[in-house]
């Protein structure tokens, strides 16, 4: 082993000699070790915290199921009963003790009661860490290094196997922390392994992390020593117990090895590639770069545990150069304990023990540990090196990567801090009592500041994680009410889930209690051990078959194969798959909920018939019973429609789209309505508008104002600027106004929201790939934008010469800035004033439009401003004022097209179905163009059955 010493301090008096002169240092005073207890109970109350969210995890329920079973039927399951893909199929349940744990806890408190177990198991496994220390390692050095560690680590508090893990993992450490003077605690080693192999299938960490220390043992100078038989007489028995105690399994031998055929089965690219708790971080790097928060605590993290080994070694190379120098020798001399009141210093200690152990008849000495001395650790590199590794090959590793490397670094950094002050305190140096109370200061800062992160919900903000602080289950996350009907009477005995944890929900409620006992089963479920690659594969490719080769018959023959089962597709991940079998005519939903859909093929006839969801009857004819309940169902449930719609519009069935898009619609305006400063409301609104009407030429800010082209762009931008001015750093809304902007040209606005989305972090695949884009179009539009922009004219006919040529760049602020500053409120004609306020909704500005309108003179034809003003109320979702406005101009002027069908979008929006088909067909009777009668005939045939059974009620 190679020594670290620090550099000799100056000669001070000491404010402790008892322990100095008795050949050991002296531990901090009372109150001093009363501010460590309080450092590290703060250190725990902020991971009890960081521990404290609502469960969001489907492996829970097929975890828990199993629990339930064992502990009912007295049972560990060998064989799989719960998938009919797999029925049979050897199953290894090494999870079996923590199952039966979180049933018995489940049983008595619900996820409540385990989400407060898993906080105390993590609490104590990191109380083993913090404490597994010499007494002249500083505490606070340990919980400084521990904190980014701890940050990782939080990421992965769930309610699973590896909390367990985690807790049998730091027993381990800090076994191996102490063995050197207590070898008899490695016999806590066999005992901890035996409950580790039956809770977790990374048991075979703990031989491992033994194997390191034993590695680290006999590289010691005088391993192999006579005086140090009775150490490894000890150990190497207790290290044999602990490696056969992986046997002591349900399914022995191959329960052992079943970590090797563990790592055989995942190391298939489809699971890294599709599971992101799978992917390794080279391939997220690729795909999200640096900016993800989580990931650059995650590189701090290996970062500060290289440090741990470098500063130290740094310093000591710094101090045997000052050493060299004559000064520097003298004063050594002059500071050495045995030039100074006759005390021995740590030499003349060592050889004094040494002589003593000779004269007893060991010859051949192992010198002991000094606590003034750094030494690089073997053991502590393999850790370091080896779980760094592990953490590089999937997300999933990062706890017990945190947990193994944050000690590292604590346990490096304390030794090195403590062995300094050692040193300081036997050559006779004083130590300060601010020496002893700043650097814990800044610990109990540094813990406050991340504690009161965490309470705010600030940190979770700022990572991206929409966590939140809370004890139950992540409210709209599971659909257990669609897992219970897609199993419930009269629906197929077998299930298929387009996402693959959901099938547990499925499996907890209906699957068999036992092999071959009556229950319902799935196609596959997140047990990816079980299932295999080739049923994953299979799995994946029916997933693509339905989404990208729809017309075909594969896809359809594969599920008839299977039994037609029942399907459950959640919204936020699968809409997409969703919208395929809507498009199939054979396969019809069942059940719509706010977080998920149900399909059962039309072969269920009695089913099919008493449950199959029509959306435009939720929409004109709604039902309590049907409906969301509360904001955040409505939230979820317009994004679910509006993804819907967005694919059945892309996959040319927009007349399958049309229905979702006014429920949604209605579910974003009622969150609007209970709170006007709703994000997600006006988002949902501006999205809706967005997809809900095929595109517009481009460049509509250049031509008159045309209701079926500009009417749902005015909404879509008006909306979405609601949503940027309540979240300006919301990605979604950034990137739907780019959208939007760049679908008619309006490339100054666009240059704008380029920017800020360039300054945004992105936080998965897709942000990252679209600010890869925008990066190359905002290069193309600056040369578009360089050119001066014009300031005065000579003439009305050249300034619409200037407003033309902006429009034509892009530029439309610049062109309303021009024609404001010629045409004041109140001054300027019609034409002018019309192409003002058209240009004003195209930005997004009805109010100003508004102002324009009721300000113009000389108005040809007040039928058409009032129309237009009916138009500014619309945009801003005053339905009633623009009813009113609709109605006044058609008194006006019956056969005016823009009022016509203006009130009929309004009528459709407002589930007014007969009102909406009336004046639909008087739009197309009036309409100006094949285009405008097209339209209006399209939302007449929507609302046309509606309409019917309204005056048949």
């Amino acid at each position: 082993m190679s020594e670290v010493r620090p550099s000799p301090p100056r000669p001070r008096s000491s404010t402790s000699d008892a322990g100095r002169l008795e050949g050991r240092p002296a531990g901090p005073a009372w109150g001093l070790r009363l501010f460590d207890a309080v450092l590290i109970g703060f250190f725990l109350a902020l991971a009890f915290l960081l521990g404290v969210f609502r469960l969001k995890d489907t492996d829970f329920y097929w975890h828990l199921r199993t629990g339930d079973l064992i502990r009912k039927w007295g049972e560990v399951p060998r064989v799989d009963f719960y998938t009919f893909t797999r029925v049979g199929a050897p199953w290894i349940d090494l999870h079996w003790m923590f199952q039966v744990g979180i049933s018995w806890v489940f049983e008595r408190g619900g996820v409540p009661a385990l989400t407060l177990a898993k906080c105390l198991i993590t609490c104590s496994a990191l109380l083993l860490l913090i404490t597994a220390r010499r007494r002249t390692w500083p505490v606070w050095a340990m919980i400084l290094a521990w904190l980014p560690a701890l940050l990782v680590l939080s990421g992965r508090m769930y309610i699973r196997p590896e909390t367990l893990t985690l807790l049998y993992l730091s027993i381990f450490l800090a076994v191996l922390c102490r063995w050197e003077r207590r070898p008899a605690l490695a016999w806590v080693l066999p005992f901890v392994q035996v409950a580790w192999v039956n809770s977790h299938g990374l048991f075979i960490l703990g031989p491992i992390v033994l194997g390191f220390a034993l590695i680290d043992a006999a590289m010691r100078r005088g391993a192999l020593s006579t005086a140090r038989r009775k150490w490894w007489t000890t150990v190497v028995p207790a290290s044999a117990a602990t490696a056969l105690a992986c046997l002591l399994n349900p399914y022995g031998i191959r329960g052992a090895f079943y970590p090797l055929e563990l790592a055989g089965t995942m190391s298939s690219p489809d699971f890294s590639r599709t599971i992101a708790e799978l992917k390794p971080i080279p391939d997220f790097i690729r795909e999200t770069g640096f900016g993800n928060l989580p990931l650059q605590i995650h590189f701090a993290t290996i970062v500060l545990g290289a440090l741990s080994f470098l500063v130290p070694i740094l310093a000591a190379g710094a101090s045997r150069v000052r050493s060299l120098r004559p000064d520097a020798s003298a004063a050594v001399e002059d500071a050495s304990p045995t030039r100074r009141k006759g005390v021995k210093g740590p030499d003349k200690a060592a050889k004094k023990a040494v002589a003593t152990r000779k004269k007893k008849g060991a010859v051949d000495v192992v010198e002991e540990p000094r606590e003034d001395v750094w030494r690089v650790s073997v053991l502590r590199l393999l850790l370091f090196a080896a779980f760094s590794l592990l953490s590089f090959q999937a997300t999933r590793n990062s706890h017990q990567f945190a947990a193994v490397v944050g000690t590292v670094t604590a346990w490096n950094f304390a030794e090195w801090i403590g062995s300094r002050e050692v040193a300081r305190r036997v050559r006779g140096g004083e130590v300060a009592a601010s020496d002893g109370v700043r650097p814990r200061l800044i610990a109990l800062t540094a813990l406050i500041v991340l504690t009161f992160a965490v309470g705010s919900g600030s940190l979770y903000a700022w990572a991206g994680e929409g966590r939140v602080i809370g004890w139950g289950e992540e409210p709209l996350w599971f659909p257990h009410e669609a897992a219970k009907f897609a199993g419930g009477p009269g629906m197929p005995e077998r299930f298929l889930s387009f996402h693959n944890g959901h099938a547990s929900l499925f499996i907890y409620n209906h699957s068999p209690e036992k092999p071959g006992g009556p229950g319902k089963t799935v196609f596959t479920d997140p047990r990816l051990e079980v299932s295999g690659q080739e049923l994953y594969r299979r799995y994946l490719d029916l997933k693509d078959w339905i989404v990208k080769d729809n017309e075909s018959p594969r896809w359809q023959r594969e599920l008839d194969a299977e039994g037609r089962p029942s399907i459950l597709v959640d919204h936020d991940y699968n809409a997409e798959v969703g919208a395929a079998l809507l498009q199939s005519g054979r396969w019809r939903c069942v059940r719509f909920d706010a977080i998920s859909a149900v399909f059962l093929h039309d072969s269920y006839k009695s089913a099919v018939g008493a449950h199959e969801v029509d959306f435009g009857a939720r929409h004109f004819q709604p039902s309590a019973g049907i409906d969301p309940q509360g904001v955040p169902a409505l939230i979820a449930a317009s994004k679910g429609l509006r993804n819907y719609a967005n694919f059945l519009n892309a996959g040319s069935r927009p007349d399958l789209g049309r229905p979702m898009l006014w429920l949604a619609l209605d579910y974003a305006r009622r969150v609007v309505a209970a709170d006007p400063e709703s994000l997600e409301g006006w988002k949902s609104i501006g999205y809706i508008e967005l997809i809900r009407e095929p595109t517009a030429p481009a460049a509509r800010c250049r031509v008159p104002f045309d209701p079926i082209f500009d009417l749902a762009p005015a909404r879509t931008t008006y909306a979405l600027r609601r949503a940027a001015a309540i979240a300006p750093r919301d990605f979604l809304t950034l990137a739907l106004l780019q959208r939007t902007y760049e679908n008619r040209g309006m490339l100054e606005p666009l240059q704008e929201i380029l920017g800020r989305i360039l300054r945004l972090n992105t936080i998965n695949p897709q942000q990252a790939n679209l600010q890869k884009s925008v990066q190359e179009t905002q290069l193309q539009i600056a040369n578009r934008l360089d050119e001066p922009v014009p300031t005065t004219w000579r003439n009305l006919d050249e300034l619409d010469r200037l407003v033309n040529h902006e429009l034509e760049l892009g530029r439309v602020e610049t062109a309303v800035r021009l024609l404001e500053g010629a045409n004041p409120p109140g001054r300027g004609g019609w034409d002018a004033v019309e192409r003002l306020s058209t240009l004003l909704l195209h930005l997004g500005e009805p109010d100003r439009a508004r102002r324009q309108l009721q300000e113009a003179v000389d108005v040809p034809r007040p039928a058409l401003r009032d129309a237009r003003l009916a138009v500014c109320d619309l945009v801003e979702g005053r339905l009633e004022e623009a009813r009113q406005q609709f109605r006044k101009a058609i008194d006006v002027e019956p056969r005016l097209f823009e009022a016509r069908y203006g009130l009929a979008v309004l009528d459709q929006d407002d589930a007014r179905a007969q009102e909406a088909y009336e004046q639909a067909t008087a739009a197309m009777e009036c309409a100006p163009s094949d285009a405008a009668r097209g339209v209006a005939n399209a939302l007449a045939s929507a609302v046309r059955r509606f309409a019917r059974r309204e005056r048949a009620d």
